[in-house]
């Protein structure tokens, strides 16, 4: 609020004072203007983190669950995108070794320090992220199996179901436990 009144003064004495060519960049005025653009984008930054820090812990859960799911999208994108090139020089699980790390990676680091802002112990979450990482592969690759010989599901259908519950439990996880 402070501020709005002093740009509201030091315009009125850049008008009483007839330097309004300074508006155009010219003349004293325009050392001022600058540390005035600072001020707005400082007092910007600092609306945004009060905004976030005001919300509700349910409206931050729903914007921070909005962002992982974005992240897991993207992150798909990664996955196919490095297997796609690395399949062109390397066998295919090799390839596709290398694709689900760095995709990990990548999802890693973007829920760590965008969606959770985490501030927690990095080498406790990097290891719970691989304990994650690890359980999702097995109980995907057993459900899968188990399903298409329990029901007759078919294969794409139970990868389709264990996404649905590793997306769930994932971001329980990194919410609560990984990223706290």
């Amino acid at each position: 609020m402070g501020f709005r009144i002093a740009l509201m003064e030091n315009v009125r004495t850049y008008i009483s004072e007839g330097q309004l060519g300074a508006v155009e960049g010219r003349g004293p005025v325009a050392e001022e203007r600058v540390e005035i653009s600072e001020d707005v984008a400082f007092e910007d930054k600092t609306k945004t983190a009060e905004r976030l820090a005001d919300q509700s812990p349910l409206a931050r859960g729903i914007r921070q669950a909005f962002m992982y799911y974005g992240v897991s999208i993207m992150q798909t994108f990664v996955e196919f995108g490095v297997f796609a090139l690395a399949q062109l020089a390397l066998p295919t699980g090799v390839a596709n070794g290398i694709a689900v790390a760095c995709s990990g990676s990548f999802n890693f680091l973007m829920n760590r320090n965008i969606t959770f802002k985490a501030s927690s112990n990095f080498w406790r979450s990097v290891a719970m992220f691989i304990v994650l990482y690890v359980w999702n592969f097995l109980f995907g690759t057993w459900f899968i199996g188990w399903a298409a010989a329990s029901f007759g599901c078919p294969e794409m259908v139970g990868k389709f179901i264990t996404m649905a519950m590793q997306g769930i439990w994932g971001f329980c996880l990194c919410k609560w436990v990984i990223f706290r």
